[in-house]
């Protein structure tokens, strides 16, 4: 399934004076907005492996061309952790491989997320 919404990094929790935690307001909003695009997403029972793609708009200082390999932040576990958030499975422990990518896109590309979620029972090279 292909989302096309600019991908997040999880952030750090905030904590105020009382000691309240509390993740920022950005960050839920993202989590609302993804979940509502995910709705219609079929996630087989059991353990599962996910794939992640995830295309972040290209800067204007890349000259115009295919994608390319982002290295900088966001840091790529943290955009998985976003991505594990707004997925409808009941408990992200149940996922138990994951193969994530971040590009920049190509010229004319529009930022987006590609997710694969398979069981891993049918996984034969997991181990």
């Amino acid at each position: 399934m292909i989302v096309y919404i600019e991908p997040m990094a999880c952030p750090r929790p905030r904590v105020t004076r009382l000691k309240r935690v509390y993740y920022p307001v950005r960050y839920k909003n993202w989590i609302k907005d993804m979940r509502g695009r995910l709705t219609d997403m079929t996630v087989p029972e059991g353990a599962l492996h996910v794939e992640l793609t995830f295309i972040v708009k290209r800067p204007q200082r890349l000259r115009k061309g295919e994608r390319i390999i982002h290295s900088k932040r966001p840091d790529l576990d943290n955009m998985v952790k976003a991505v594990l958030d707004a997925l409808p499975i009941p408990d992200d422990a149940v996922v138990c491989s994951i193969t994530a990518k971040k590009f920049y896109a190509a010229f004319g590309e529009d930022p987006q997320i590609d997710i694969l979620i398979s069981s891993a029972e049918n996984k034969k090279s997991l181990g």
